[in-house]
């Protein structure tokens, strides 16, 4: 690993993430986050050859970073790598705990207060786009991690180039769709019998993603999702304040890619977790339709499944509340 370049503490968040083959999610990705006050990304690159790396090397506020052979015997010296080091090859969530980790450190000695995990393909939304406000504000309360819920993107377009720059409705945070459908019977039964979201209203997670405060002792990724302890002590809220925006698939291409990529995955998480059970069945059903090589198959799923190209049905599902417009980063980075 090269010397890195050394930051004067400056407190406030900064962002980890592990990556592959991110394309144009990359360039967005830093001018987002850096434009909204993150003091620091530290993007970890899972082939260490990765042709987008060269963008990222020696830009203000990043640290790129490869995984390479010296990278990877760092991983010995994380808390977690007894548990997880077997499975580094197999699982792609294991090698993002034990980078998220290896960060948490370097992140503390960098002077920063807050580190926040998400992938790629997802950008943190604040009030007023400014990152940094919101989290100096949340040292103030007597927390050590804060959970944001998620928001999942709704391309309305069969080719988004830029996903970040081009797409502007999604998904309500699940509890809040929850609450609109509990208050609505004649809706809940529309949901139910939807083709587009009967078998779940967000495609991926819904959990939300986490930020850890890194003055606080003991504390290590507890799932892509999470930090704690391993007594589960560590301080925990969860605010509506911000959100996380997943841009899960948008665009036919980069959804063929995406599972492309992953390949012929199991149907568990280390083998033990049951993907469809935690999560839905779209993963799944993703991975089969596009491991099939059909590729009407392949556009048919996405159309009927991701895509929301017709106007009134976006409306439909506007009108309750279901599905939001946040144009934000679109003005911020169509502008870029």
């Amino acid at each position: 690993m090269e010397d890195r370049t050394p930051i004067p503490p400056n407190g406030g968040p900064a962002i980890v993430t592990t990556l592959r083959g991110a394309g144009s999610f990359l360039d967005d990705f830093i001018a987002w986050h850096t434009a909204t006050g993150f003091g620091r990304l530290y993007l970890v690159f899972d082939d260490p050859d990765d042709p987008d790396r060269g963008r990222a090397v020696g830009l203000p506020g990043v640290e790129a970073i490869a995984c390479d052979d010296d990278w990877r015997a760092r991983w010995r010296g994380s808390p977690l790598f007894p548990d997880l080091g077997s499975s580094v090859e197999m699982e792609v969530m294991a090698r993002q705990l034990l980078n998220a980790s290896l960060v948490a450190d370097m992140a503390r000695r960098d002077g920063f207060d807050w580190l926040l995990h998400i992938d790629i393909d997802e950008l943190f939304h604040a009030p007023g786009g400014n990152a940094r406000a919101l989290f100096d504000a949340l040292l103030l309360r007597d927390v050590e991690v804060i959970a944001f819920p998620n928001m999942e993107a709704v391309p309305e377009h069969e080719t988004t180039d830029r996903p970040f720059a081009a797409v502007t409705l999604f998904k309500v945070p699940v509890e809040h769709m929850r609450r609109i459908a509990s208050v609505d019977s004649a809706l809940a039964d529309v949901l139910r019998r939807s083709p587009r979201f009967g078998a779940g209203f967000f495609n991926l997670y819904s959990n939300g993603k986490s930020a850890v405060r890194l003055a606080a002792p003991g504390l290590q990724p507890f799932g892509v999702h999470d930090f704690d302890r391993p007594d589960g002590s560590a301080r925990h809220l969860r605010t509506t304040e911000a959100v996380v925006l997943h841009y899960a698939c948008c665009g036919l291409e980069t959804f063929r890619a995406k599972y492309a990529l992953l390949g012929r995955f199991p149907d568990r998480w280390w083998n033990r977790y049951d993907i469809a059970a935690a999560i839905g069945p779209f993963h799944l059903q993703a991975r089969d339709v596009v491991m099939g090589g059909d590729e009407q198959a392949i556009a048919d799923f996405y159309r009927a499944r991701i895509a929301m190209t017709d106007p009134a049905e976006a409306a439909f599902w506007e009108r309750p509340g279901l599905l939001r417009r946040l144009p934000g980063p679109s003005r911020l980075l169509g502008a870029s």
